[in-house]
């Protein structure tokens, strides 16, 4: 048996096979067919079904997943809006393909199945209860209740970077004021930047060699050369963070917090802060045991819907 996962992004989609016992049979990328449409899209991705049926002919196909950024109703099957999918909105791709492909479909949230592909390849399942956390261009999530996928009654939990951690503070993209999101997205960490640093272009020469803008990396670069200002986004972007695990450990008392996404890669620079944030939390017992652990996975999107598949 094998399953087929797909992480749907605006630009390219990644895809992957994968066996029975979690084994990745192929893994590769493509532009996501999607600028002629939606009717495009589905027969463009059934297409590719098709020849993956082919490729893998030795194998039954036990299912497929598409991981999509946006509104998914995940028990129906219905992209309810994918701001990068040309603003799609009602979409029963489930449906669609299903009826297509004759092959069983599930649709879900891309970073509930980021936090899905946490659960299963970074810590081979071996907590019951555990939030991971997506740092990306935004800030998402996942919740695992009893080792299960926990969704809520409309399929959005999980929103993570939408949860206030500065009432009144600035303005997210939501449209609500002091969300996670705000302080911890890629645009607010380059915006700090650009606040902090006296001379911009000097900065960008002096710590990128192929570059010509503020990123999250050439931050990174320049904290491993010990800049103080580069430290101090990390150590100010840390304590943002913390605040965000500590109030999921006061509500949901996990075992373990993950963090995965583009972000996490600068861990070493902010996890510092983001502990001592928690410990700042006068009620000591949730966050006494808490480990925090950050994935070791750039796929682990479209890895945990291939393997969310062999769950249902």
């Amino acid at each position: 048996m094998i399953s087929i996962g797909f992480d749907v992004g605006g630009t390219n989609t990644k895809v992957c096979v994968m066996e029975e016992k979690y084994k990745v049979l192929k893994e590769f990328m493509i532009e996501t067919p999607n600028r002629n449409g939606y009717d495009c899209f589905i027969k463009e991705i059934s297409g590719l079904i098709v020849s993956l049926k082919k490729e893998f002919s030795r194998f039954t196909i036990s299912g497929l997943c598409l991981a999509i950024a946006g509104d998914v109703d995940s028990v129906n099957g219905v992209l309810r809006y994918a701001p990068n999918l040309n603003q799609w909105r009602n979409k029963n791709i489930k449906h669609d393909l299903e009826k297509i492909s004759n092959i069983k479909c599930f649709i879900e949230n891309d970073a509930n199945m980021a936090a899905w592909g946490c659960y299963v390849f970074d810590t081979q399942k071996k907590f019951n209860d555990m939030v991971v956390f997506t740092l990306g261009t935004g800030v998402g999530g996942g919740i695992i209740i009893g080792g299960k996928l926990y969704r809520g009654s409309t399929s959005t939990a999980g929103e993570l970077g939408h949860m206030i951690i500065n009432s009144g503070g600035r303005k997210c993209g939501c449209g609500n004021y002091g969300c996670l999101e705000a302080y911890c997205g890629t645009a607010p960490l380059i915006y700090d930047a650009k606040k902090r640093i006296r001379d911009v272009e000097d900065f960008i020469k002096k710590y990128s060699f192929d570059g010509d803008e503020i990123t999250p990396e050439l931050i990174s670069k320049a904290a491993q050369k010990k800049n103080d200002i580069a430290l101090r986004l990390w150590s100010d972007y840390g304590y943002n963070l913390g605040t965000g695990v500590g109030n999921i450990l006061m509500l949901l008392n996990p075992e373990c917090v993950c963090f995965c996404g583009g972000i996490s890669r600068a861990s070493k620079f902010f996890m510092p802060s983001v502990k001592k944030r928690i410990d700042e939390y006068g009620i000591k017992t949730p966050g006494r045991n808490i480990k925090i652990i950050v994935s070791k996975h750039h796929n682990i999107g479209v890895a945990g819907a291939a393997a969310f598949v062999f769950e249902k």
